[in-house]
């Protein structure tokens, strides 16, 4: 067994340590082995796997474990880093969201001390990762375990199983006559493997005449028996060749997130839940839920996971609390993990303020109340302002304003306490509105930049765009108040806002426009961030650079989201980005509903963007980034999942459930031009190689081309899945064989197999053999 248990992630982790501290005993080898690299991690670039990354290197720092990171894209990347795989100090290659549907001795040559560990959430697995080489360690997510024991039969029957042909040949040459002696025997096997023409035609008749002899001389029966033996094996071996090939021809779908796996490897490992930890394994797993890559009960299968651990790290938060310190350094996540474990400091008042001060203390402790209980409950409504100070981060700019130019929380008219208040970085469950970035900007545009509202009141239209109007009245909502940011909105209204929208939501069509979800709090005067709003502001950092150079070019926006998991001030720049993007998406689909620009085929819809047509989806200063945008398969799903759930709340019921297609360039823009990923312009290009389209295809999460695969005796086999259900996503197998078919050059990126590079003078006949094979 290759693969690894779900119960058994610890022994990956192991392996690790045994290559990274394997001569080194002592704890000063031990430091030596953390300034060498010994393990290699190919990430890829995605919000899942860059949450994963963040568990997986807190783990390494942890255990003093020598690591490099290498963001990839594709597989081309991975066997581009060779020179990183060949070293002698590299003992372990790592594998994030990437190289688990492939044969990994394919990218990369395995040395007898080197150890392949894929946490990949991709499906369908590649077999030979899961069953063959012992060297390659699966981590499983329990489908392996569980639905696949048939097809783990099978493959062990075809690869190490004695195959039907071989073994009549071995039998028959056991039976040979006696006078054969042993040079002639010899004679006979070098013919027999020959590769040379004349010997095998020699060696045809040979084994002809000997079969006839064979049955002449046998008993009929026995003879009988023995042909009856030969046809069960070889229609044994027939349907697991079938059974494996309907494995892999299932489609593409995807298995639980590679962020919780992280996690749960961390707590096999003995390690205590922290909110960090459990905050990028909520933000990994929800990611898939966005990208609807998973479908209702494969995220509720999440929440249920998440809520648990969540109550525990809370239930640790509440026991204590952190010093002023965390607000200062901006309440970055491990400014929070370091502060909730340490007991609550008491903070020096400021000397001009402590006249005010006493007689408050004194005023509370008059009551009669224990002075230990008062002391506390004056730091809950009466903080300690650390001033002067740099506020001009804060998300309360009228705090900034108001405070302006005081030399103490005195002259600035405030009351202090004279103890520190503790920083909340506490992680909660809420009913969470599926209005994207809520807490970031007004409700009215929180609805209307919507897909789901946008879906269900077509706000392309006049018509919707008053419904939507009488919506926020019925709402109990004034238009000042609509319009105002949200995090401004009084607690009441907030609270009737997510109960009027259970009341009304079914009579506009939203009955289900509130979903389980993940808050979690940054501190004082800084915005909630719940977990989908984080998703969308890493994938609007992961946006390519505009740099010419390819590594640049994808690296710059993977570090980035890597830093915004940790840093406030770095999310807060992707929180702006996801703001633009969200009005980028629906503007751009809803002008393309306008216009009725997709159209629907027989068998699927087709959208094609053009370089006009996104350049005026974004304004005249805003050019590089909106074709950019677009040129990210994160984006181009964004919009190809808004207009495919549009066009089938309003489609007949026969393309209600057609899959969808969409195509965009992608290619970089910049401001004083339009030019190639190569940097080059396009009015220079004409002889620098054909212009490239990504082309993206995505199956509703309820549509399947194919009946699912069924085994010997009837029982579906591996066609259900704890995290994706039976959805499948065949694009990948069709897009492949199309591109077969009419010598297209394509480019397989983001390891997805359903979404390809492929030249703009390929499109056509591309899509013209696509319509014919669907």
């Amino acid at each position: 067994m290759v693969y690894i248990p779900v119960d058994r992630y610890e022994e990956a982790y192991q392996r690790i340590l045994s290559g990274a501290h394997k001569t080194n005993h002592t704890a000063t080898a031990a430091a030596a082995a953390a300034a060498t690299t010994t393990v290699v991690v190919f990430a890829s670039i995605d919000a899942d796997s860059i949450c994963g990354l963040r568990i997986l290197t807190s783990l390494f720092k942890r255990d003093s474990v020598g690591h490099k990171v290498i963001p990839v894209t594709n597989y081309a990347d991975i066997q581009a880093a060779g020179a990183q795989v060949a070293s002698r100090q590299t003992r372990t290659l790592v594998f994030l969201n990437c190289g688990g549907q492939v044969d990994i001795q394919d990218l990369v040559a395995l040395r007898d001390d080197l150890v392949v560990v894929i946490i990949d959430s991709h499906r369908p697995l590649n077999l030979y990762n899961v069953y063959w080489n012992e060297q390659v360690l699966c981590l499983d997510d329990g489908d392996v375990e569980g639905n696949m024991g048939a097809l783990r039969s099978a493959f062990e029957d075809i690869e190490f199983g004695s195959d039907v042909n071989a073994s009549d040949n071995e039998s028959e040459d056991e039976e040979e006559d006696d006078d054969d002696d042993d040079e002639e025997g010899a004679a006979r096997a070098k013919r027999r493997n020959s590769s040379t023409g004349s010997g095998d035609a020699e060696e045809v008749p040979r084994q002809a005449r000997k079969k006839r002899r064979r049955a002449a001389d046998m008993d009929p029966d026995e003879f009988i028996q023995m042909q009856r033996a030969r046809a069960r094996k070889r229609e044994q071996r027939a349907q697991n060749q079938q059974l494996i090939q309907a494995y892999y021809t299932q489609g593409s779908y995807y298995g639980q997130s590679c962020a919780l796996s992280a996690l749960v490897l961390s707590e096999q490992l003995g390690i205590p839940p922290s909110p960090d930890h459990v905050w990028w394994a909520t933000v990994g797993a929800t990611s898939q839920y966005v990208l609807q890559l998973i479908d209702a009960d494969g995220y509720a299968v999440v929440v249920a996971r998440m809520r648990d651990l969540v109550k525990r790290v809370s239930a640790n938060s509440s026991n204590g609390s952190s010093s002023n310190g965390s607000s200062k350094n901006g309440g970055g996540p491990h400014a929070a993990a370091s502060s909730v474990q340490a007991p609550r400091t008491t903070g020096a008042a400021d000397p001009q303020s402590s006249s005010s001060q006493m007689p408050l203390d004194s005023q509370l402790e008059g009551d009669g109340a224990p002075p230990s209980s008062v002391a506390n409950n004056i730091d809950l409504f009466n903080p300690y302002l650390d001033m002067p100070g740099d506020h001009s981060n804060d998300d309360d700019e009228g705090y900034a304003a108001g405070t302006g130019g005081a030399v103490s929380a005195a002259a600035a008219g405030r009351l202090t306490s004279s103890r520190t208040i503790g920083q909340q970085t506490e992680i909660t469950e809420s009913s969470e509105l599926k209005f994207p970035l809520l807490r970031h900007w007004s409700l009215s545009e929180a609805m209307r930049f919507s897909p789901y509202v946008a879906t269900r009141l077509a706000t392309w239209s006049s018509k919707g765009r008053a419904r939507l109007d009488l919506l926020l009245a019925k709402l109990g909502l004034s238009k000042a108040e609509a319009d105002a940011p949200f995090l401004h909105l009084a607690p009441d209204l907030k609270a009737l806002l997510r109960r009027k929208m259970g009341q009304i939501g079914s009579d506009y069509d939203m009955p289900d426009a509130a979903y389980p979800g993940f808050v979690r709090n940054y501190g004082w005067r800084k915005a909630n961030v719940s977990a989908s709003d984080m998703v969308l502001a890493l994938l609007a950092l992961l946006l390519p650079s505009a740099s010419p150079d390819t590594a640049t070019h994808m690296s710059h926006g993977f570090y980035a989201a890597y830093d915004a998991l940790a840093q406030y001030d770095t999310l807060r720049l992707g929180i702006g980005g996801a703001l633009d993007l969200q009005r980028l998406v629906v503007g751009q689909g809803l002008a393309m509903l306008e216009r009725q620009a997709v159209k629907t085929l027989r068998s699927f819809r087709l959208a094609m963007l053009g370089d006009l047509e996104m350049i005026a989806a974004t304004g005249a200063d805003g050019q590089r980034r909106a074709l950019s945008a677009f040129g990210s398969p994160f984006v181009l799903r964004q919009l190809a999942l808004f207009l495919m759930q549009t066009l089938r709340e309003r489609s007949r019921k026969t393309h209600a459930r057609l899959p969808f297609i969409i195509a965009a360039p992608c290619k970089t823009t910049t401001r004083e031009g339009v030019s190639n990923q190569n940097g080059n312009s396009l009015d220079d290009d004409n002889s620098g190689g054909d212009q490239r389209l990504l082309v993206l295809g995505i199956t509703p999460l309820d549509y399947s081309l194919m009946a699912p695969p069924r085994s010997r005796d009837g029982a579906v086999e591996f066609s259900r899945s704890t995290f994706a259900g039976e959805s499948r996503n065949h694009f990948g197998l069709v897009f492949e064989q199309v591109a077969a078919d009419i010598g297209a050059d394509v480019r397989q990126g983001f390891f997805d197999s359903s979404a390809l590079e492929i030249g703009r003078s390929d499109m056509s006949a591309f899509i013209d053999k696509l319509r014919r094979h669907l």
